[in-house]
């Protein structure tokens, strides 16, 4: 029955169309640009609803001073995207070192008394120039392509083997920057920093004994900087009943829960809910999850759920289908940051998990955040388009001169063939040509007479390494490398004459390239 029922599944139209669809070269980077497109046209709706209710009843700037900030910040954020469409991801392995040094430098500022600004008590921003930005959100950005490219080195140079080299520096440098975040004081965004963390060490395959340790040494480090301010602990403990304190701690979930409810289905209209008015606090950043069910509803809740579902499955395709490393652990710790966040944001605002105060990704208001989810949307974008089979049928359609209409508009360069498949092409092609020549400069007697020696020489050069010592002492002139091809071009007489080379003696393979030690290297 179970077999019948997944034979008609699979034979439906719907499931063969996006079978085919998600099967060709440009199913990713299409994916990607739906959701994050859907994502940001939401952002921009509810900062339209919002910002004027903000700016009177939060800030009591003028009226359109906070639409006109946000409106700064987007006029930011796209070039900043088409930047990061265009940097292939060996820029961003550049970028690593000095981001990450600049994003450390930018945390310390912050807490220089006159450099940073605090609001609430809290030091988080920079004042640069008519610009307010948080540093924690870039730092979200740098340790990322960080760690990526650490781990990544790491693997290339087979390193990964022991937890040692796994953990260090890795683990080192995500606590120095928890720790400078901790001291402004922000710990939502240090849970951010935690789950990037633990994304990376699991797509990186830390055995699941040290990772369960882990997560246990992270919860209870959460734990202990949430009682050791009493306004955290007091959160915690009234999240499960809010009704408890209405007027205290629990104001903020109810509140929220408040507007969800009053929305229904389809909601009372875009820009016409009353909870932004001083009802629900910080509606058009923290809250503005319980703004959209209040306006546009269940429906348009739905919707958000959807597209991040959407976002954290095209990045993810993006990592599984790449061929780089690098890209791999990038993708996947951009997928775990941005539906980490999601999920924290939209859990508090729909009392399943304690108030923590971080933005909604791409829909909250907040320049610094806005841009840097474009850039980390831009990223994806470009590793997307320099997945194998996209890269290839780019490369085609740029030969042919039917490049697609919106990458010309862009001037988005072609993104460059995978290295591996030209490297395997060229040894392919290089091993057929050495082979060929080696057959017909031996003659036909030495291939009757000797046929150990012949098919020594027609064997490719990574197969005569692969062979066994035994058979290698044991066949008349099977030696390896270099020598085995001038016994082969002798004829019958010299190679039989000729006596295998000690071991000591012996070229390298193929695999690794002569002067190279045999030992395995420490260390990134």
């Amino acid at each position: 029955m179970i077999s019948r029922l997944r034979t008609r599944v699979s034979g439906a139209r719907v499931v063969k169309a996006s079978g085919q669809y998600l099967d060709g070269p440009y199913a990713s980077t299409q994916l990607m640009l739906a959701a994050g497109g859907g994502l940001l046209f939401f952002g921009l709706l509810m900062s339209a609803s919002t910002t004027l209710a903000a700016s009177v009843h939060t800030t009591g700037d003028a009226p359109w001073a906070q639409l006109i900030r946000e409106v700064q910040f987007i006029l930011l954020s796209v070039p900043v995207f088409w930047l990061a469409v265009r940097m292939p991801p060996a820029a961003y392995r550049r970028l690593a070192y000095p981001a990450l040094g600049l994003a450390l430098i930018a945390l310390v500022g912050v807490l220089v008394p006159g450099i940073g600004v605090t609001v609430n008590g809290a030091h988080r921003w920079l004042q640069l120039g008519p610009l307010t930005v948080q540093p924690s959100e870039f730092a979200k950005f740098a340790i990322l392509v960080w760690g990526a490219d650490l781990l990544a080195r790491k693997e290339s140079l087979k390193t990964l083997t022991t937890t040692r080299h796994v953990l260090i520096p890795l683990l080192p440098g995500f606590v120095v920057v928890i720790g400078l975040v901790m001291l402004e004081p922000d710990l939502g965004t240090s849970l951010c920093f935690m789950l990037l963390l633990l994304g990376l060490l699991w797509m990186v395959g830390l055995p699941y004994r040290y990772f369960a340790s882990l997560v246990v040494v992270v919860a209870g480090a959460v734990t202990a900087l949430a009682v050791t301010e009493a306004y955290r602990l007091e959160r915690l403990t009234t999240f499960m009943h809010p009704d408890l304190d209405p007027g205290g701690a629990g104001y903020h979930t109810i509140q929220g829960l408040y507007a969800l409810s009053s929305g229904g289905i389809f909601g009372v209209g875009l820009g016409q809910g009353t909870s932004k008015y001083g009802w629900v606090p910080n509606a058009n950043t923290d809250y503005v999850f319980a703004v959209v069910g209040e306006e546009l509803g269940l429906l348009g809740c739905v919707v958000v759920l959807g597209l991040f579902a959407l976002f954290t499955y095209a990045a993810m395709r993006i990592a599984h289908r790449s061929q780089d490393p690098f890209v791999r652990l990038a993708g996947s710790g951009a997928a775990i940051w941005i539906a980490g966040q999601a999920l924290i944001n939209i859990g508090y605002v729909t009392a399943l998990l304690p108030v923590t105060g971080i933005p909604l990704p791409f829909i909250s208001n907040g320049g610094t955040s806005l841009v840097l989810t474009c850039a980390v949307l831009g990223m994806l974008v470009s590793f997307a388009r320099h997945e194998p089979a996209a890269a290839r049928a780019a490369q085609l359609a740029a030969e042919s001169g039917s490049t697609a209409r919106w990458v010309r508009m862009l001037r988005l360069p072609a993104p460059a063939a995978p290295r591996t498949a030209r490297a395997s092409s060229t040894a392919r092609a290089s091993s057929a040509s050495r082979s060929s020549s080696a057959s017909a400069s031996t003659p036909r007697a030495s291939s009757a007479s000797t046929p150990r020696a012949s098919s020594t020489s027609r064997t490719p050069a990574g197969e005569r390494a692969a062979a066994t010592p035994a058979s290698a002492a044991g066949g008349r002139g099977a030696s390896t490398g270099r020598r085995g091809d001038r016994t082969a071009s002798t004829g019958v007489k010299a190679a039989a004459a000729t006596r295998p080379a000690p071991a000591s003696r012996q070229q390298p393979g193929p695999h690794r390239t002569a002067g190279q030690p045999t030992a395995r290297r420490k260390g990134a």
